[in-house]
């Protein structure tokens, strides 16, 4: 009987009669890979010898790492993930290494190493943006991966990535598109921020000192570029506590070319301490002749630059453009030994410059002969004038009595302030603002005062109570202070409640001031502790300026709780909350700077 073999398959067939072709033998072929375990990371580690498989293995092998992570609940060192990392990492990273795949396929792998977090890899990483070319064209997906590189190998702290990632952060341009895409020049920022190399020093202390040419509206891209190097540079040789960066520091507060960074050289001087208090001293004293004329030329080209004609008085004002930068340097570290030169240095200034020291006095521990000063200051001080950049001297120095704290000081201004002789346009607000500071600090024993200013009748702009348009704020201290009085837990309970942040925060910022003007001892760790709670941004702001003022020497638990808010905020990416702790960072430093 013979078989019909028409009815059996073509595989069987051939194999029955021993015709196997070479076709046949590769379909053969086939049915016995299939077997392999498709399920298996070991299978796909196989497959990436094969340049035909190598992409498809890959992309299998990555899928596999990202439904381990689901299992492990984002473990990565849970047990699912960590057996893929040890079967898979060493293959794909010696892979990522060699460059083999299109770009594409190459960016999401490194990305992917990146993300594991795996010390085998970061070889891999670091070669791959030592390769990376940055330019001014449109952001693809590769750029995107080298931003998720440079952000785990910052969170993971590798330190040996330092050099790769000052080669990105030197070779990047802020207003490029491709470092503007998610903010890839922040997360070059935040890495730098994390890692703080000890080897940048000398190439941060060059890019500060990089001159901005112009401010014209055709150079902003060059200024964005420029602003961004020189802010992270700032940021960074200030926390390094570098002292061959102090020079080029204080050269920055100088030059009104680089305002934007100002702020942050300022901090960075602050950190640094001692040092910086000698080169700031000696510059306020007029000891420091290649700094003062630095600052004299800077104020001329800035000049030069709006196209304004050069006269005489720009000249004497260049002269003198290093002193109020010095105040604001020696000031701002407010150290004890920066009260005697800034005393020094308010005895020889002209009227401008004594209001803008006495301005900034509050900033230097408490002491009997800085309140002495800063009376007199107020006192010489003219109802027109005028202090830089603009605003009358008289009402800024009035508003800037409540940052003392010091409630006799608040009186004594108000009661001057009430005996202003003058045109009422002049006379009128500066009273005003002297009712504003009080009702800050008024307690129990200022409440008649209080009344009495709010109820002086002023006529310009018209006639009306000087109160008037405080009845609101009024109502509050009367009430706050009747119950509580000089119980400072009784305002400290306030200060906790939810009513303390509603509106514009009047209440709680009423009560901060008063927990610090009538606490006693643990006053500041009070004032500490119930800061991360409160929500609205002004009364955080008046209880900062309050932690201040309550640690003329330092206090290093203190510091250690506030720089643990910082970073808390820091890692919550809650801009809110960013924003609403960003005047406490300069408080940390100059707590830091005080107990050196």
């Amino acid at each position: 009987m013979k078989l019909k073999l028409r009815r059996v398959g073509p595989v069987l067939y051939a194999l029955m009669t021993g015709a196997v072709t070479t076709a046949g033998a590769g379909v053969v072929a086939t049915m016995s890979v299939a077997c392999a375990d498709e399920q298996a990371a070991a299978t796909h580690v196989e497959r990436l010898s094969d340049p035909i498989k190598r992409t498809a293995a890959v992309e299998r092998l990555l899928q596999m790492y990202d439904d381990k992570m689901t299992v492990d609940g984002s473990n990565r060192d849970g047990e699912n993930v960590k057996l893929f990392r040890d079967t898979a990492v060493p293959q794909l990273a010696a892979l990522a290494e060699k460059g083999d795949l299109d770009s594409k396929s190459q960016g999401r792998l490194l990305a992917r190493l990146a993300d594991m977090r795996d010390p085998r890899a970061i070889p891999a990483l670091i070669k791959a943006l030592g390769d990376y070319k940055m330019d001014d064209k449109r952001p693809d997906d590769f750029d995107g991966d080298i931003a998720e590189i440079v952000r785990n190998l910052g969170e993971m702290k590798t330190k040996e990535a330092g050099g790769a990632i000052l080669k990105i952060f030197t070779e990047m341009r802020a207003s490029w598109p491709k470092a503007q895409n998610k903010t890839f020049y922040r997360t070059v920022r935040d890495t730098m921020l994390t890692l703080q190399d000890p080897a940048w020093e000398e190439p941060l202390i060059k890019l500060l000192e990089a001159e901005v040419k112009s401010l014209s509206n055709k150079e902003q891209k060059a200024i964005m570029d420029q602003m961004f190097w020189q802010t992270v540079a700032a940021e960074l040789l200030g926390n390094m506590r570098s002292e061959k960066a102090v020079r080029p520091l204080i050269k920055v507060v100088l030059s009104p070319f680089k305002g934007p960074v100002g702020v942050t050289a300022i901090s960075g001087l602050i950190k640094i301490g001692k040092p910086a208090i000698d080169a700031g001293v000696k510059l306020l004293n007029g000891e420091d002749k290649e700094l003062a004329e630095y600052a004299e030329s800077e104020f001329i080209r800035a000049k030069t630059d709006k196209g304004d004609k050069i006269d005489d008085k720009d000249k004497a004002e260049a002269k003198k453009a290093y002193v109020d930068n010095a105040v604001i340097i020696v000031a701002n570290i407010g150290r004890v030994e920066c009260i005697a030169p800034m005393l020094a240095a308010l005895e020889k200034g002209d009227g401008t410059s004594k209001a803008v020291i006495a301005r900034e006095l509050y900033k230097l521990p408490a002491d009997p002969k800085v309140i002495a000063a800063f009376k007199k200051v107020w006192i010489d001080t003219g109802l027109t004038a005028q202090m830089p950049p603009s605003g009358n001297a008289k009402e800024a120095l009035t508003e800037a009595t409540s940052s003392f704290f010091d409630t006799e000081l608040a009186v004594y201004v108000v009661e001057q302030a009430l005996l202003l002789k003058g045109e009422e346009a002049d006379t009128s607000p500066i009273q005003e603002v002297a009712l504003s500071m009080l009702l800050k600090l008024a307690g129990t024993g200022q409440l008649e005062l209080l009344g009495k200013v709010a109820a002086t009748e002023i006529t310009y702009p018209a006639k009306v109570a000087i109160g008037k348009a405080f009845t609101k704020e009024i109502a509050i201290v009367k009430k706050l202070v009747g119950e509580c009085g000089k119980d400072s837990a009784c305002y400290l309970k306030t200060l906790a409640s939810p009513e303390a942040s509603k509106d514009s925060g009047f209440l709680g910022i009423k009560a901060a001031y008063m927990v610090a003007s009538v606490g006693g001892d643990g006053t500041l760790d009070k004032l500490v502790e119930i800061l991360p709670s409160i929500k609205n941004a002004a009364v955080a702001f008046t209880i900062v300026q309050a932690i201040d003022r309550l640690s003329p020497k330092g206090n290093p638990a203190a510091v250690a709780k506030l720089q643990g808010m910082i970073d808390k905020a820091a890692l919550s990416r809650d801009e809110a909350q960013i924003s609403k702790l960003a005047p406490l960072k300069t408080v940390v430093f100059r707590m830091r700077a005080r107990a050196q």
